[in-house]
């Protein structure tokens, strides 16, 4: 999608970082090779068309799409505040693993590395009711979450790289 979105507005850039724990998934990533199953699981026709390879049993990402990620090995409980501000954030079906402590933790961390019209998005058994004041969920989009007016605490001094 965002693919086409650029096409369509050619001053836009982006960066685009993704993050586990475990660098066997890290690699995993990278490699960019997904089962029937896993391609299934939401994605559109049209995008699995014009952006996979089809490896008989397999589908992968073309390289023109893995080039515009970053892969990084990341424990979510550590700062982070050095890979830069992030528009949007993408941590779905995480928290669900930790306790609310934990949760508000992650959370906090996340909060430092979004300018103040960022989103979160988690995943449906997620969400910050109870676990932190940080962010309040966005109306009428289910699982994203906007800061709390004042709630970004993250240094002036980080440069934005995007996605």
């Amino acid at each position: 999608m965002l693919k086409e979105e650029f096409a369509r507005n050619p001053g836009w850039s982006s960066s685009i970082v993704g993050t586990d724990l475990s660098e066997e998934m890290v690699e995993r990533a990278k490699n960019g090779t997904y089962t029937h199953f896993e391609i299934q699981r939401g994605l559109p026709v049209k995008y699995l068309v014009l952006n996979f390879e089809d490896l008989k049993g397999s589908w992968r990402i073309k390289p023109d799409i893995r080039a515009m990620v970053q892969f990084r090995k990341l424990n979510l409980l550590d700062n982070f505040a050095s890979l830069g501000v992030f528009d949007i954030v993408f941590c779905r079906n995480v928290l669900i693993y930790f306790d609310p402590p934990t949760k508000g933790l992650i959370l906090a961390n996340i909060a430092r590395v979004m300018p103040d019209d960022g989103v979160l998005y988690l995943g449906g058994a997620e969400g910050v009711l109870g676990v932190t004041d940080a962010f309040k969920p966005l109306p009428n989009v289910r699982g994203a979450y906007v800061l709390t007016r004042g709630q970004a605490a993250r240094p002036a001094t980080l440069p934005r790289t995007g996605v």
